[in-house]
């Protein structure tokens, strides 16, 4: 056989095997070794529907017979268990035109084919719903799902600014795209570096029925939205800037946060696009990196993550009674705890349960049995009890500062929520390889 048998393929064909064909196996002739190869097709599509997506990509590897069966379970579409994110990151032993997706909870590392972008600017800008968002050498976006290699074509990037001109905040003074001043002046390499700064997707079941929502420079950080096959990228009516988008599958309804930390929703199912602030803004301070998040019982949160570089105190970063923090904090200047401010890391993470009927954040010290997953990608929880290889109460951290991009390795971390520290991730999962600067490592939770 082509493959080796992994532990979580073989737990999964030994529960198979006692619920759904004990009686038949237990009457069959044995020869001494086990015929993995002979097991019937309705055995292994059991088996597939109780394993993770890599892990049934490797069993669809195993041999002649496992393969067709593996390309039954994709074609009939049958659903999969929960999923747990995986790092997807660029090595040398994998060479340039592959990527690594390491998954902790079987402790598995796959090759994906990916060529590595020659460009020093150009990585992953963002993951949803299992499908990256990257941007080929035009600088133009599309949509990838590295365990199928699908992809999805989106509006080219000159498209965001319809045409050469952009329009004033009053939509009657045209400003000319100048040259010599890359802020007025869509260019390849902003594209690829910076342009794209959060993505949400909808999760719809086919991805050409999706709707993709992007945050976005320069233009002071705003929104646009489109769907694969769309010829431009439409504005969003605001004049808000905005650091984070998320998508809402039990409302149908997209979230974003303003930069003052306002919440807005964004309602895209009319003819019409509505955009309504439901929260309104706590803080202008730009240091923390600032996220959206659901809980798992669907509480709309706020997570910020506070860098070395920051000189005052969590406290003096908020507007007076905004905020219901867990302690009082004196932490004085983060900074002073680092020798080099130059090599940015994350000194403190706040979780904030987001209250729009006082109009504050609350802070909370326990996500309970769940682990939290943080980058460039949309915030993920994860049930610890569902997959113990992730700590709970803790949150996994890739490094996402904006000003860094593309080279983005340094602040990759396990951070304790109770007791606000943070392990290395590469002391806690010593069995990866070394990750390379570009592409960065970037959390994708895999699916077909």
């Amino acid at each position: 056989m082509g493959a080796a048998l992994s532990i979580s393929t073989v737990d999964a064909l030994a529960r198979a095997i006692k619920n759904k064909v004990r009686r038949r196996w237990l009457t069959a002739p044995h020869h001494g070794t086990a015929d993995w190869s002979g097991l019937p097709e309705d055995l292994l599509l059991t088996v597939m529907a109780e394993l993770d997506v890599p892990s049934i990509i490797r069993s669809g590897a195993v041999c002649t017979s496992w393969h067709h069966a593996y390309e039954t379970f994709r074609r009939l579409q049958l659903p999969s268990p929960k999923q747990a994110p995986c790092l997807f990151y660029a090595c040398d032993e994998y060479g340039p035109n592959n990527t690594a997706l390491y998954c902790p909870s079987t402790n598995a590392t796959f090759r994906v084919p990916f060529q590595r972008p020659l460009e020093e600017s150009r990585g992953f800008v963002s993951s949803c719903h299992g499908w990256v968002f990257s941007t080929d050498e035009s600088g133009d976006p599309y949509l990838l799902n590295p365990i199928t290699g699908s992809r999805a074509a989106l509006p080219p990037f000159v498209t965001i600014y319809h045409g050469e001109s952009r329009y004033d905040h009053d939509h009657k003074c045209a400003l000319k795209a100048r040259l010599e001043n890359r802020s007025h002046n869509p260019m390849v390499t902003w594209a690829w570096h910076s342009g794209y700064i959060r993505v949400a997707i909808s999760a719809a079941t086919e991805i050409d029925a999706c709707t993709v929502v992007i945050v976005h420079t320069p233009d002071e950080w705003r929104l646009s939205f489109a769907r694969p096959g769309d010829k431009q990228w439409t504005l969003l009516p605001s004049d808000q800037g905005f650091i984070d988008v998320l998508y809402n599958d039990k409302d149908g309804l997209f979230y974003a946060l303003g930069c003052d930390c306002s919440i807005y929703t964004i309602d895209l199912n009319g003819p019409l696009p509505m955009v309504t602030m439901i929260m309104c803004g706590v803080s202008s301070w730009g240091n923390p990196t600032q996220y959206l998040a659901f809980s798992p019982s669907g509480e709309l949160q706020q997570v910020w993550r506070i860098w070395n570089c920051a000189h005052v105190p969590i406290k003096n970063m908020v507007d007076d009674g905004s905020v219901d923090f867990a302690n009082e904090y004196d932490d004085g200047k983060f900074s002073e705890l680092f020798e080099d401010d130059y090599k940015f890391t994350t000194a403190k993470l706040f979780i904030f349960k987001v209250d729009i009927g006082r109009q504050k954040l609350v802070e909370l010290r326990d996500i309970g049995d769940h682990a939290l997953f943080l980058g460039y990608n949309n915030v993920v929880y994860v049930s610890t009890k569902d997959f113990p290889a992730f700590k709970p109460n803790h949150a996994y951290l890739t490094d996402d500062r904006f000003e860094c991009k593309p080279r983005l390795k340094e602040d990759l971390g396990i951070w304790n929520v109770k007791e606000r520290n943070m392990q290395k991730l590469e002391d806690a999962w010593p069995c990866m390889y070394s990750w390379l600067d570009l592409p960065a490592p970037i959390w994708i939770t895999p699916r077909f």
